[in-house]
């Protein structure tokens, strides 16, 4: 498939190398396609997954992709959307985290009456919002597999195509993919990072993934 990532951190990258080790076309889309910033990186992942990786102004990137991913901070979100075009009938998947820090620590921008990903739908509303790869941490998009078994992988939206298409491509990750059901659920996915956080810090590392268990 066709993927612009918007976003070029530890993130945006751990889901360029994995998709373009799966064969998709990936491209960033990006304010600076000919900095020497990202054409290290697009040159690094190239090497590393052997396939090409390239990047794009973020309007070229997002006009010929079919997938969407928002990899970038929830604080310049509303600006980089505003440099896109028309992203009308795109799987835009939404990996952002909308938190604020305070004196207690970080919690989130919305509470559960709504959600970073619900709001985006609102911007974009004739696009196709999931909400996935937000609570994972970036190590685990490099290998997100623990004693032979995936991490799982949740994500939610309202288009019952996408479904199976992102589905596809949290698969292609490496992960076990969960479908969380419609966008409203993006309220619950979204805490996770924030538990994920504080689990990591109650283990002492980020190498810990959450997973479903079943009878």
């Amino acid at each position: 498939m066709r993927i612009a990532i918007l976003g070029n951190g530890h993130i945006g990258a751990g889901l360029a190398r994995a998709w373009a080790g799966k064969g998709h076309d990936v491209v960033f889309g990006t304010r600076r396609p000919d900095s020497d910033e990202i054409h290290a990186l697009c040159t690094r992942l190239s090497g590393e997954v052997g396939a090409k990786v390239r990047a794009a102004s973020i309007a070229a990137a997002i006009s010929d992709a079919e997938i969407v991913t928002l990899a970038v901070p929830f604080g310049v979100l509303t600006e980089v959307l505003g440099a896109t075009g028309s992203l009308d009938g795109k799987i835009v998947i939404d990996c952002t985290n909308a938190v604020t820090r305070g004196p207690q620590g970080m919690s989130l921008v919305y509470g559960h009456t709504t959600s970073a990903a619900e709001e985006i739908q609102k911007l974009l509303p004739k696009a196709h919002v999931f909400k996935s790869f937000n609570a994972q941490g970036a190590e685990n998009l490099a290998n997100p597999v623990y004693e032979g078994v995936p991490a799982a992988n949740f994500f939610c939206g309202d288009d019952a195509a996408g479904r199976s298409v992102v589905a596809g491509l949290v698969r292609d990750v490496g992960f076990e993919p969960v479908d969380a059901g419609p966008l409203v659920n993006a309220r619950l996915l979204e805490p996770m990072m924030l538990l994920w956080m504080a689990s990591s810090r109650a283990f002492g590392t980020r190498d810990i993934a959450f997973n479903v268990l079943r009878r």
